[in-house]
């Protein structure tokens, strides 16, 4: 499965990326995140989620010169009881600039089980309307 979300920014994409990239700042910005810090290694931070997890990710991609930032949870960590295991969880945004402005898509791809795909599209899709408003919020939506 698949979701992705674009918005388009005034601010320019220079600006927008720095803010961006900066993966140990989510929790600032993304509202289903409550903190985060750094972690055991490098590129690895540890989020507390609004919903109660904690999950352990690490940067897959950080490209400047393409304002490309991937993220993917760290294999074979520890899972709350009960909560489905989401192989290939893998996070991107991409910066452009458009006019003036940028735009800004935000992706998450991840293989969930079939019992929990509905669920699981609803949960991501909200997460990532709730990253972008947060971006308009910070940067103001064209």
């Amino acid at each position: 499965m698949r979701l992705s979300q674009s918005v388009e920014l005034k601010a320019p994409a220079s600006e927008v990326w720095t803010f961006v990239s900066d993966f140990y700042n989510f929790q600032t910005w993304q509202p289903h995140i409550e903190s985060t810090a750094r972690g055991p290694a490098s590129g690895e931070r540890i989020v507390k989620m609004k919903r109660g997890n904690t999950i352990l990710d690490r940067i897959a991609v950080l490209d400047n010169e393409k304002r490309t930032l991937a993220y993917e949870m760290v294999p074979n960590q520890e899972l709350p009881p009960g909560a489905p295991k989401l192989e290939g969880f893998l996070a991107t945004f991409i910066v452009n600039e458009a006019g003036s402005g940028s735009e800004v898509e935000y992706s998450i791809a991840v293989e969930v089980p079939s019992a929990i795909q509905e669920m699981a599209e609803k949960g991501i899709g909200s997460d990532i309307a709730g990253a972008l408003q947060g971006l308009k919020d910070k940067f103001g939506a064209v």
